[in-house]
């Protein structure tokens, strides 16, 4: 741009914030449909232009997941009001756009390595509705059907539930699980900022080990309950995140005894230096913690070092587990906590007006602890370590793919290090 029509362009923009709003509309969306837009937007007509707000709309249409970018532009119009104009940018072609199918092998830090397919269909009828299914052979076999919507009617409720049914080794006890489950949950918004939700799992849960065959059906409450201002979920660069969670296994025949664990977890996201900046330095800090509360059933153990709890340690084997130096890893109580300082180095870009991409780089810290006796005893429990670097990938699906190396320390001693492969942040 020259330096003359940046002169131009800066009166345009400061009288757009005193001029009125006469009109709101949007344009870009080939498949969408129109309402599941105009609901996110909240900025009003008849009032003066709010940057804020528009700001805040746009972040709010990219957290639906379905567009490859959102952008907003004021027009002034010949009456001396304006237009709030919000472009988006979606990709409506079917394979590679809505429909994303693979078939490969995967590796799960749990199970182990799987040959994986399926397909993952979103804006099902250009609703924001998500409907997946797939299916797994090797270290796990399942076969699994989802459909999830996050606004279905009235004032945001949602609703998801799955059909699942899977076959693995346990990782630490000599015996193979096989599960069939149903899960359906509601949730609805109470603001912007507070979401809650509220279902039931219906699971029957097979261990067959080479003496015994046990079996039982249950019936799984659980809950959740978030406060949430974080401006962006695929990549936050300011806000907090605080989360109740709770799920229960209830035994319909009453075999097994009663078990409800409950998880916290709180997580702040600050951007560092120059609010503007299109690669800024971030720093994100998270803390969690699980309460067993209930029969404590070696069948259904926790386990500290992983890609999910402390990086820089594999996922522990029947080796760990049989191995009483390694008790200090296994457990029903825990608490982990993690700093990142992030930076992200390729922003988020549209490619082909289709795909969007973005990385971030970042150096992690974690720690963490658990126990198989009371919660109160994890403050005299000695924890693990973990250093290291994490790269995280932005794309249309899934949205964050993070690949992490790090080093894991006990006692003051290196154990070794690992690399985890895994969906999502950390924090």
């Amino acid at each position: 741009m020259t330096f003359r029509g940046l002169i131009l362009l800066v009166p345009v923009v400061a009288c757009s914030q005193n001029l009125t709003v006469s009109e709101i509309a949007h344009k870009g969306n080939t498949f969408t449909k129109d309402y599941i837009i105009s609901r996110e937007i909240q900025h009003k007509v008849g009032i003066p232009l709010d940057s804020i707000i528009a700001e805040e709309d746009k972040n709010r249409l990219l957290n639906l997941g379905i567009f490859a970018d959102v952008s907003w532009r004021a027009i002034p119009l010949e009456n001396r009001t304006i237009k709030l104009e919000y472009k988006i940018v979606e990709n409506d072609d079917f394979f590679g756009g809505r429909f994303i199918g693979l078939g490969a092998p995967v590796f799960d830090e749990k199970t182990g390595w799987s040959f994986s397919g399926g397909g993952f269909l979103r804006n099902f009828r250009g609703r924001n509705e998500q409907v997946g299914f797939g299916f797994s052979t090797g270290g796990l076999n399942m076969v699994a059907f989802a459909y999830s919507n996050p606004w279905i009617t009235g004032d945001h409720i949602s609703f998801n539930s799955d059909i699942v049914k899977n076959q693995y080794e346990h990782p630490f006890i000599f015996s193979t699980i096989e599960i069939q489950s149903f899960e359906m949950n509601i949730g609805r918004y109470f603001g912007n900022q507070r979401k809650t939700s509220l279902g039931f799992e219906l699971e029957e849960y097979h261990f067959n080990s080479d003496t015994t065959l046990s079996k039982y059906q249950l019936i799984a409450p659980q809950g959740s309950f978030a406060y949430d201002t974080r401006d962006l979920y695929d990549n936050p660069r300011k806000g907090i995140l605080l989360r109740q969670m709770f799920y229960s296994r209830f035994d319909l025949k009453g075999e097994l005894e009663e078990n409800i664990t409950w998880i916290q977890a709180f997580s702040i996201y600050k951007q560092l230096g120059n609010s503007t900046s299109k690669r800024p330095w971030i720093l994100a800090w998270g803390l969690s913690t699980q309460m067993n509360i209930g029969i404590k059933d070696q069948r259904f153990i926790s386990a500290m070092g992983s890609g999910r709890t402390v990086r820089g340690f594999s996922y522990p084997t029947r080796l760990n587990y049989y191995d009483n130096e390694q008790s200090y890893r296994f457990g029903f109580n825990n608490y982990s906590t993690s700093l990142e300082l992030r930076k992200i180095a390729v922003p988020r870009t549209v490619m082909f007006d289709r795909y969007e991409f973005g990385a971030t780089v970042a150096g992690f810290i974690d720690y963490g602890t658990t126990t198989q006796n009371e919660f109160s005893k994890l403050l005299n429990s000695k924890g693990i370590l973990g250093v290291g670097l994490s790269f995280q990938f932005q794309g249309p699906w899934p949205s964050i793919l993070r690949l992490d190396y790090g080093w894991g320390f006990y006692d003051g001693e290196n154990k070794g290090s690992a690399m985890h492969l895994d969906i999502g942040h950390k924090i």
